[in-house]
């Protein structure tokens, strides 16, 4: 039996929303699962939003408390991953956009004893980092890199792909050293956080980027209220800056040296902080409020009559939403936004508000009376795009400069939100949109699932660069399908594996005639598809098994 899964595996598996396999963020999926399942093992999971997901919250649901040193438990994994022609990935955590084979080992160790709290699970990625398709600009127009650079590249380091070596890199992974003083937990980390209900995108934070170092406090276990129950974590952390140049600086530079901002290069401090409540009177319903902000950690000092001096800052917040229906098996969730502002109630009425949102749900269709197995349906919706063109174009100098509104951008933080040019939110970056399909069979830990999305790729930037043009057949979309396949082969070895394909229609925004292709066809000049696989292992000792 072991034979013939394994079989199925290799021939048709592919990538949920390209996240690595068997993390520990996904794999708390299991947990949310069973919480809608409504089953023997649902009450474990009670009162828990879900909003806030990492290893330690992933720990603190399956691992034993006591006085005593406890082994809670000790894991080997192992990621492999390839992608024959373009630098994809997302939702990865320290793997990077590349092309060709990657590797990615981690080991992790957890124990406890009295009130400290220890988990050293570090992190080594190996990339070939094979040269990627070649793309010099628009040949259409000799200001397009101009105008890549004037909304995009000056205002946020989200590169799509790192250098041209081979990368090699050690990472403190989800690692972390916490106190607990009764339900609260609090210490120093370096592991990813996932805030929000989404499980393809989140407005906040994401494992997009690698976890950064940070200190934390939070609940360990939801605080019980005479009006619900809250649980929340807040944040300060240290940001930084990638090595490497961004990848289009070789083609603007010769052309405008000028028109590339020189940025501060200095480390970030970011501080945030999300708090969730579940009214009491609305059981299984969770309101949630999230808010980031960011500047850099050096500055110049107080000045004689200027005593207080305030570093350039980069702030947004969110308002979420989540309603687990546990005896339909079911959960609607929603996400609501703005890049630039400590949002509240009145914040989004305004006649210019730049609203980002992320709304989805999912069902659970149990098969058979012991609902040992389940079949998943799950959709989700993301909107990073301004849809008010007057937030992009400047109408008071029309074919000049653009306003810089979008979502992760910003002109006092150049470098945007972001940690080591990867976007510390949603994955699909600023002015994006995108929509999510999957379908899914369970069985314990095990699992086929089917996966179809659609990403348009910052059309902000597509409206600054061809709005009113007639240029409809311009925008830069992704079609991705695939499928994942995950299993349980023993009690202590998980095994994942995927195959994914996108067909990259008008890379960059850039579309080439090739003298075949209609209007709105595709161009075999400009268009291109790329196939990604990975396989993924995981060995964990018993201890606190997940």
């Amino acid at each position: 039996m072991v034979k013939y899964v394994l079989g199925l595996l290799l021939l048709s598996c592919s990538v949920f929303a390209q996240t690595t396999l068997l993390d520990d963020i996904s794999l708390q999926d299991l947990q949310r699962n069973a919480q809608l399942m409504n089953g023997k093992d649902s009450s474990k999971y009670e009162n828990q939003s879900f909003m806030i997901r990492s290893t330690s919250a992933l720990q603190e649901l399956e691992a034993s408390s006591g006085e005593k040193f406890k082994l809670q438990g000790i894991s080997l994994r192992h990621t492999l991953q390839n992608n024959n022609l373009m630098p994809f990935g997302f939702n990865q955590g320290t793997m990077y956009p590349s092309v060709g084979f990657q590797r990615r080992w981690s080991l992790g160790v957890h124990f406890t004893w009295k009130f400290l709290d220890v988990n050293l699970q570090p992190e080594w990625v190996l990339a070939e980092n094979s040269p990627t398709v070649p793309f010099a600009g628009s040949p259409q127009d000799g200001n397009y890199w101009t105008r890549v650079f004037f909304l995009i590249n000056n205002n946020i380091d989200q590169y799509s792909h790192f250098g041209t070596e081979p990368l090699k890199y050690f990472f403190p992974g989800q690692s972390r050293i916490a106190f607990k003083f009764g339900n609260v937990s609090m210490g120093v980390s370096t592991e990813n956080n996932w805030w929000g209900p989404g499980f393809r995108n989140s407005l906040m934070m994401t494992n997009e980027a690698s976890g950064f170092l940070h200190y934390f406090v939070q609940n360990r276990k939801p605080v019980i209220t005479p009006i619900g129950t809250f649980d929340g974590k807040g944040l300060i952390g240290m940001l930084e800056n990638s090595p490497f140049l961004s990848p289009e600086d070789k083609n603007f530079r010769p052309i405008w040296a000028g028109g590339i901002e020189n940025k501060n290069n200095s480390v970030r401090m970011l501080k945030a902080f999300i708090v969730n409540w579940q009214p009491k009177w609305v059981p299984n319903f969770y309101l949630g409020y999230s808010f980031a902000q960011q500047n850099y950690f050096t500055n110049e000092g107080p000045q004689p009559g200027k005593p207080f001096v305030e570093n350039p800052k980069m702030q947004l917040g969110a308002f979420l939403l989540r309603f687990a229906l546990p005896k339909d098996h079911a959960e609607f969730y929603a996400e609501i936004g703005q890049p630039d502002r400590v949002v509240g109630p009145a914040s989004f009425f305004g006649d210019s508000t730049k609203t980002g949102f992320v709304l989805g749900g999912r069902k659970l269709f149990p098969l058979g009376k012991k609902k040992k197995s389940y079949l998943q349906l799950g959709i989700e919706f993301t909107q990073l795009q301004l849809m008010d063109p007057g937030l992009v174009i400047d109408n008071t100098q029309p074919g000049g400069e653009p306003l810089r509104n979008s979502w992760y951008t910003s002109t006092q933080v150049r470098q945007g939100y972001t940690h080591n040019a990867k976007v510390l939110g949603a994955s699909i970056g600023p002015g994006s949109n995108s929509q999510t399909i999957h379908l899914s069979f369970h069985r314990g830990r095990s699992l086929i699932r089917l996966h179809a999305e659609r990403v348009a790729k910052n059309n902000d930037f597509y409206v600054y660069q061809y709005y009113g043009s007639g240029y409809e057949n311009r925008y830069w979309v992704n079609l991705m399908t695939g499928v994942e396949a995950q299993i349980g082969l023993t009690k202590n070895l998980l095994l994942g594996a995927s195959y994914l394909q996108t067909t990259v229609n008008n890379y960059m925004w850039v579309r080439i005639e090739d003298g075949k292709a209609d209007w709105s066809d595709s161009s075999t000049k400009s268009d291109y598809t790329n196939q990604q696989w990975q396989v993924s292992l995981k060995y964990e000792l018993p201890y606190g098994r997940r």
